[in-house]
């Protein structure tokens, strides 16, 4: 059986924006926010370049930047960025891989399931 992996996608919003309803003390209001795709992909390397391929080209969307999605370990760039000891706005590293190794083993299930040979996508 082939390595799977798992990536994170994040894309430049080509100028798209959408509306949002907000309530202030004068009342409602509307306002536009800044569209920015992300999606992760879920499968084998050869599967997660063809299904970043065809994402791309259907979408037309230019890629910002691209990320391993896995556990970490302490002194990893992501500490104190993604996961931290100190700092109480963002899970320790044990709650982040715990939640990371839930994901995964949740993608698994679904890659599996699928039985295509394709990879598994979904919005971050």
């Amino acid at each position: 059986m082939e390595l799977l992996i798992c990536e994170d996608y994040y894309f430049y919003n080509n100028g798209v924006y959408k509306t949002i309803e907000k309530l202030s003390p004068d009342g409602w209001f509307t306002d536009l926010k800044k569209v920015e795709p992300s999606i992760r992909i879920f499968g084998t390397r050869e599967q997660v370049d063809e299904a970043l391929d065809t994402y791309i080209e259907l979408t037309g969307l230019n890629l910002d930047e691209s990320f391993e999605y896995k556990t970490e370990k302490k002194g990893s760039y992501w500490d104190g960025i993604v996961f931290s000891e100190t700092r109480k706005d963002r899970p320790t590293l044990k709650e982040y891989n715990k939640a990371v190794n839930k994901n995964l083993s949740i993608y698994r299930e679904k890659y599996n399931k699928l039985n295509n040979n394709k990879a598994l996508i979904t919005t971050i």
